[in-house]
């Protein structure tokens, strides 16, 4: 299987499975967070992002993201973006991207840690918009645990997942990130994550810098914005991608 394949596996698995949380980590970071919502509660996010690399551009404008809580620890999740792809050699395209449906189970939850499991399905995408670009046409299973580690005043998140891949070699995602509270309303944050076959041979690392503000209680609005750091010989360089987005919470 080639590499390329593979490699926007880990992609579609680091940057279309991300299920939204209630703290920090999560959207708009790549990474996911172990908070669970209320049960009955919802959580509604709208996003738009764009993508740049040295083969072209893509960008996700609705990107929808809905969750809702079942129990004190478990909740699920759907995500679903309109993808538009303008490749360098090719023409632009545009289509519905993968739906990814999600379930967090989060099984340790005191004053300092919390850790959660949160499988992840991506369903693939008609062959006729994979063809053009808007995603993968295969179906992929994200299986992460995430945790949060309180120190101080900073939140440490981190997430270690595999990635089985229908068709393809399985790889794995991870990443870490550090965040922190400024003035009453605003939480900043930066993360590290990237992914790697299963044998951590031929790995990819990117990083975000991101906040996000507090409206009112019930209404945030996300930033994140960050770039490649260190990709596989052969595959796409990513040259800046950008997120924006608003979450409501009933």
């Amino acid at each position: 299987m080639e590499k390329n394949f593979v490699w926007r596996a880990i992609a579609l698995a680091l940057l279309v499975v991300v299920l939204p949380g209630r703290l920090v980590a999560g959207p708009p970071l790549a990474i996911d967070d172990p908070g669970v919502l209320d049960p009955g509660q919802w959580e509604i996010i709208v996003a738009a992002t764009t993508a740049s690399t040295n083969e072209g551009e893509a960008y996700q404008a609705p990107l929808l993201d809905v969750s809702y809580g079942l129990t004190p620890n478990t909740q699920v999740s759907a995500s679903m973006p309109y993808v538009f792809v303008s490749p360098d050699n090719d023409s632009s395209g545009s289509d519905f991207g993968n739906l990814a449906i999600g379930y967090k189970w989060r099984f340790v939850n005191n004053d300092q840690l919390q850790v959660a499991f949160a499988p992840a399905y991506a369903f693939g995408i008609r062959l006729s918009a994979a063809l053009r670009g808007v995603g993968d046409e295969t179906d992929l299973l994200f299986l992460p645990l995430n945790f949060q580690y309180e120190i101080g005043n900073w939140s440490l998140n981190g997430e270690f997942g595999y990635v089985s891949v229908e068709s393809a070699d399985d790889a794995l995602g991870y990443g870490a990130a550090l965040s922190r509270p400024v003035g009453e309303r605003t939480a900043i944050m930066f993360e590290l994550y990237g992914g790697s076959e299963t044998d951590f041979d031929n790995d990819d690392l990117n990083f975000h810098i991101g906040f996000d503000t507090e409206l009112r209680p019930d209404f945030h609005l996300l930033f994140s914005a960050g770039s490649g750091l260190r990709e596989p010989s052969g595959t796409a360089e990513l040259d800046y991608d950008v997120f924006l987005g608003v979450q409501y919470f009933r």
